[in-house]
């Protein structure tokens, strides 16, 4: 995953369903964990349940403009 295309907090995680007639899932970006291409996330998944999700060939992450976009993020690291 480039710099530019890196997930933020508020942005939304769209995971396909494994296969036809299996809905597919989405949750809000909680917390962004590690860097890089080890980065994953901590989300709120649509059945308000909270996990630790590593994106997968999946996974689409939709960014959602931010109020104070120019500001910097603050990543955590393991």
């Amino acid at each position: 995953m480039s710099q530019a295309s890196r997930a933020r907090v508020g942005d939304l995680v769209i995971v396909q369903g494994p296969r036809v007639g299996v809905p597919s899932r989405m949750g809000e970006i909680l917390e962004v964990l590690g860097t890089g291409e080890h980065e994953h996330y901590r989300v709120r998944w649509d059945d308000e349940r909270e996990s630790i999700f590593t994106p997968g060939s999946d996974a689409v992450i939709k960014h959602v403009e931010h109020p104070g976009d120019d500001e910097p993020v603050h990543i955590h690291e393991p």
